[in-house]
């Protein structure tokens, strides 16, 4: 726990909650539901995401309750965490660096560009697909998941949707824009899975 110099009571906890799709940055979809529920309790005034994924911070309205507020909260979205004793990051609160609440979108939108830029770089590569029709299939693949990945959802539906719906969107904007035929050629020349990439946490996305 650390109290701030205007005398917030902020406490740090660990988490897994890095974006297996892009290893870089912390996975918005998977903690969006768990910053906004933790923002709807009375004891909590701010809870906050770092860039990495990697710590939750929680600025309280009076004093920290992590086993009466907190602990429930992780546990009903399964996420797992680990209070950091007076440890407090040089960066907290830092523009770019933490994202508050709904405010980890914008790691989804980085996301959805990574997502795009890896489902076409084998096929464009491998000369499979021409730059024109990589730069459209990008595109696509891109907006739909800028869309799609600003949804709240459950850990298992997330899940879920990344092991199946979200695989075959990117198949049917191959097949939109090269065919199916081609489409079957590229998938057995293999595509690479976005949701596969260094992934830390069970989430896959």
């Amino acid at each position: 726990m650390d109290r701030s110099a205007n005398h917030e009571i902020i406490t740090f906890y660990d988490v897994p909650l890095v974006c297996g799709a892009a290893p870089a940055i912390g996975c918005g979809s998977r903690v969006k539901p768990l910053l906004m529920d933790l923002e709807r309790q009375f004891a909590i005034e701010e809870a906050w995401l770092n860039r990495a994924g990697t710590i939750v911070a929680i600025v309280w309205c009076e004093a920290a309750q992590t086993a009466e507020v907190a602990k429930p909260i992780f546990k009903k979205h399964e996420v797992q965490y680990k209070q950091r004793r007076d440890d407090r990051p040089i960066s907290f609160q830092k523009e770019g660096s933490w994202f508050r609440g709904a405010e980890v979108d914008r790691l989804s939108q980085e996301e959805a560009r990574e997502i795009a830029e890896t489902s076409v770089a084998a096929a464009a590569r491998d000369g499979l697909v021409s730059p024109a029709e990589a730069a459209q299939i990008k595109s696509d693949i891109e907006a739909y998941f800028r869309e799609e990945l600003v949804k709240l959802r459950t850990k298992q539906e997330l899940l879920q949707d990344a092991q199946g719906t979200f695989q075959q969107a990117v198949l049917d904007f191959y097949a939109k824009h090269i065919g199916m035929e081609r489409t079957a050629g590229v998938r057995a020349h293999g595509i690479q899975n976005p949701f596969n990439r260094a992934d830390r946490e069970e989430t896959s996305s």
